[in-house]
């Protein structure tokens, strides 16, 4: 994820009422950077504005929400998927998630705070993330440092003979 404080967020939804249901609640939660597809296939023309994450149906119009997860994470592995679903299926949540699946939410009357907290997980791997990134390029530059200073004392002590 690029962005952690305001992700941009692709929506995947055909239901009209559902999709407005989602953004209403993601812009009272402060997520404003959303872009809305009616299908996966138009999403997919639009991958060149580096979505954060992609909000989408397993089973929606045209290719499932798992094709499209497939084919976008050939070319932009670091985007997010969250799945939305109106069955609870634990099995098909579990193979999704397997398959690189950030979460699965099921579409319910708790499905847009459980929408958010998914979001909030996301972002919170990400930065965590970043964090252990840069730490290992710090230890690994005081490491080089380390060694620098050691060859140079043994330089200097070869030189002047000490």
């Amino acid at each position: 994820m690029q962005n952690t404080k305001n992700p941009l967020i692709f929506i995947i939804e055909e239901s009209i009422i559902y999709k407005d249901l989602i953004i209403g609640y993601l812009h009272s939660k402060k997520y404003d950077k959303i872009k809305v597809f009616k299908t996966g296939e138009e999403s997919i023309k639009h991958l060149h504005l580096n979505p954060d994450i992609i909000i989408l149906d397993y089973s929606g119009e045209g290719m499932s929400g798992l094709e499209i997860m497939r084919k976008v994470k050939l070319t932009h592995p670091k985007i997010d998927f969250i799945f939305l679903s109106g069955q609870n299926d634990v099995e098909v949540a579990i193979s999704i998630m397997k398959l690189g699946a950030a979460d699965y939410v099921v579409k319910n009357d708790k499905a847009p705070a459980r929408l958010v907290k998914a979001i909030e997980q996301v972002i919170l791997e990400s930065k965590k993330e970043k964090m252990n990134k840069g730490f290992t390029i710090g230890v690994f530059g005081f490491f080089v440092l380390l060694l620098l200073l050691i060859a140079g004392i043994i330089f200097i002590t070869i030189v002047f003979n000490f």
